[in-house]
């Protein structure tokens, strides 16, 4: 059963919407509705959800504002909106779904299959991970870094990759063989599912594989990563580096 909620600041649309999905109450459950984003925000604290249902255009706080509350993420979203012009921004901000009011029941069904879609290979995914992690600590298998890109999922070894470089809400990957991959996550997000003892946040816009790292020019303030790359690291990162080095 998905778990759900609804953040409008109309309280007719919550109505309407609650309505629409009582069509699929044996695949999905509104546990709670909300006409505040934060009384909303305060909910998901403390309570586990799988998607929430949010209205972009809300006094004081914002859909989109309401996401950069979250810097990890652990629910999905779908955007309820009479406005088309923000799906490009939904998009940045990894919708699952953009749903337009009024709501269409049939469009409503595909979004719920998209749901189930994306729970059911969230949970196929931990479970690998699981799997893996339970090899490494018996000795069979080496910790791997499981990166999602182009509809799949593949996990790396660490010396395959020499350093992660932030492009607004997506991640640039470079890779030993110099080819590079385009993650559509951020880069603070992605630095919590590194190894600390493998990988250094250098700079606001770098991480780094502390094993590619070819010489640290202090005095310049530069790391010098797989012979030719130099990369900038901040002041406030500098002496940390040094002891990491």
């Amino acid at each position: 059963m998905i778990t759900s909620i609804i953040i409008d600041d109309e309280l007719m649309a919550i109505k309407g919407l609650e309505l629409e999905l009582r069509n699929f109450k044996d695949r999905l459950e509104v546990c709670a509705k909300f006409t505040s984003a934060q009384n909303a925000i305060d909910y998901i604290q403390n309570n586990p959800v799988d998607v929430v249902f949010l209205d972009v255009e809300m006094p004081g706080i914002s859909g989109f504002d309401f996401l950069n509350r979250f810097q990890n993420r652990n629910f999905y979203v779908v955007f309820t909106t009479a406005y088309s012009k923000y799906a490009l921004n939904a998009i940045k901000n990894e919708a699952t779904y953009y749903l337009l009011k009024p709501i269409d029941i049939d469009e409503l069904e595909q979004c719920i299959v998209r749901i189930e879609k994306v729970l059911q290979k969230d949970s196929f995914e931990n479970r690998l991970e699981d799997a893996l992690d339970k090899l490494t600590e018996i000795g069979l298998g080496s910790r791997k870094i499981k990166l999602l890109y182009d509809g799949k999922i593949a996990f790396f070894d660490p010396a395959d990759i020499i350093y992660f470089e932030a492009s607004g809400n997506y991640t640039y990957v470079f890779l030993a063989d110099r080819t590079k991959i385009i993650l559509t996550r951020q880069l603070k997000q992605i630095e919590n599912d590194l190894p600390e003892s493998l990988f250094f946040r250098i700079h606001k816009s770098y991480i780094v594989n502390l094993t590619k790292v070819n010489a640290f020019l202090k005095n310049e303030g530069m790391l010098l990563v797989d012979k030719n790359i130099s990369l900038p690291v901040s002041v406030l990162k500098r002496n940390e580096l040094m002891t990491r080095l």
